[in-house]
């Protein structure tokens, strides 16, 4: 039996997607150090259920469900902290397969062919699903809910009834995982609102899903105050474009565009690809599912909070951004402009192969390497040496690592501990101090410890490990005594 013309191009497209983003998510999965997110996600989900809850609402700006299943999962799954990646690795292949579902629907097998592959090559997913942390359950679950929905445009008896079903579980799960899931909901239920006649069961599932979120409004109450706090208060400024060019061209080689335009090519490119795919598919979904990002960047603008200012919030958005470039590809190819639509794919293809293959294989384009900053330590250290980390979520990386253990280690994360970490220099001028620096710009944008540091200590040993995103470098320095002709 043979196929109807292009389904049999769709479902190749989709085999490739999926293998390529299975190697490219699985491959070598367990090697690199942890990121500071993933410390941080094990270390509160390893507290009993109630002072985890707790901390969630005191300390952190997500909703407790990712926390939870963590929870039980180390307590029914115990394992190594890097196996658990394998679940979110697993997570980001749904997201190949829900995209391709959803463009299939709207545009055909075509445009679903290319959208998977793209998905399956985006750097910034293959990046972020490599690492246990909500964002790749987050992007899975929000692009199920829009496959989901679109299936059940069409969908008649009993398989209506499981769609309805299977949605309204998604939608209830989805803003207990992140906040973020809540504007999808919001732009789908703007759909929903268009095809009702269809759609009404999803609606219900949204009114539901609100309802079900309403026992942990209070809580959202309360991280309000600290909640998206960032440096300087949003606009449509180099802030949002350095975090469309992190989430949408992560890894592209720096030399290729250099200075400012590596920032804003790619965020002109973004929006004229939003721009015309909006236009071309303006009778279906896609419009809905691209305005998750103009909801993101006005939230954040209007609200004062970051919902749009680092490439991880913006994960969500790479998907439907994919299917508008299947949506663009096979318009030109039904144009009979496939020269065109041939030279756009094959420079796509290029473009993400070579950016995948940096976030993968180049340490300038990954997260920070902690095993190279414990290899350098461990070959110098001393026993009597003292430790200052300039962040308290570093110390959950490194603290059982060979070369911190059995130090005196300090840390901070705001100016009111400034005068307790000084006090401590001044009060112990024999003691060697190993100074490890990360993010700075957020802990102590004055660089006070590192200059107190300098002014009376010469300065043993420097290193850095240069990142393309300097949010991802890592340096460590070694002070050490004080001259007795300085105190």
């Amino acid at each position: 039996m043979r196929l109807p013309a292009g389904e049999d191009v769709g479902l190749l497209g989709l085999a490739l997607a999926l293998g390529a983003g299975a190697l490219l998510r699985f491959w070598d999965l367990t090697s690199a150090s942890q990121h500071t997110d993933e410390a941080f996600t094990l270390a509160l989900s390893a507290m009993p259920v109630p002072v985890l809850l707790h901390n969630v609402v005191a300390h952190d700006f997500h909703p407790p469900l990712f926390y939870l299943a963590t929870h039980y999962l180390m307590v029914f799954l115990p394992r190594p902290p890097w196996d658990y990646r394998c679940l979110t690795a697993a997570f980001g292949c749904m997201t190949i397969v829900a995209s391709w579902v959803a463009a299939r629907r709207m545009f055909g097998p075509i445009a679903a062919a290319v959208a998977g592959v793209a998905v399956a090559l985006s750097p910034a997913l293959v990046q972020y699903d490599r690492i246990y942390r909500m964002y790749a359950v987050t992007v899975a679950l929000s692009t199920l809910a829009w496959a989901l929905l679109l299936e059940l445009e069409r969908a008649r008896g009993r398989t209506r009834i499981a769609l309805v079903v299977a949605y309204g579980l998604v939608a209830i799960v989805l803003p207990y995982v992140d906040y973020l899931g809540a504007l999808m909901l919001a732009a789908q239920g703007a759909y929903v609102l268009t095809r009702l006649r269809t759609l009404a069961p999803a609606l219900g599932a949204i009114v539901v899903a609100a309802l079900a979120f309403v026992p942990w409004v209070h809580a959202l109450r309360e991280q309000l105050p600290l909640a998206g706090l960032s440096l300087s208060r949003p606009g449509l400024d180099l802030g949002l474009a350095a975090s469309i060019e992190g989430a949408f061209a992560a890894g592209m080689p720096a030399a290729w565009l250099p200075g400012l335009s590596g920032t804003l090519v790619p965020a002109l490119a973004l929006g004229v690809v939003v721009v015309a795919a909006a236009w071309i598919g303006r009778t279906s979904a896609l419009p809905f599912w691209l305005a998750v990002l103009a909801l993101q960047i006005t939230g954040s603008i209007v609200a004062g909070k970051n919902l749009a200012y680092f490439p991880r919030y913006l994960l969500i958005d790479i998907p439907p951004f994919c299917v508008a470039l299947g949506l663009i590809i096979w318009q030109l190819i039904a144009a009979r402009r496939r020269v065109v639509a041939a030279a756009l794919g094959i420079g796509l293809l290029a473009f993400l192969s070579i950016t995948v293959s940096n976030v993968l294989f180049d340490r300038f384009y990954q997260f920070p390497d902690w095993y190279a900053l414990n290899s350098l330590m461990l070959h110098e250290e001393r026993p009597s040496d003292a430790i200052v980390l300039d962040a308290a979520y570093e110390a959950l990386v490194v603290r059982d690592f060979t070369a911190f253990r059995g130090h005196e280690t300090l840390s901070f994360m705001n100016p009111g501990d400034f005068d307790r970490i000084l006090a401590w220099i001044a009060q112990h001028p024999d003691r060697r101090i190993w100074y490890v620096e990360h993010q700075h710009v957020y802990w102590d944008p004055q660089r006070r410890i590192a200059t107190a540091l300098a002014e009376k200590r010469p300065t043993l040993l420097e290193q850095r490990w240069p990142r393309r995103r300097v949010v991802d470098e890592v340096s460590v320095m070694l002070f050490g005594q004080v001259p007795m002709t300085v105190r």
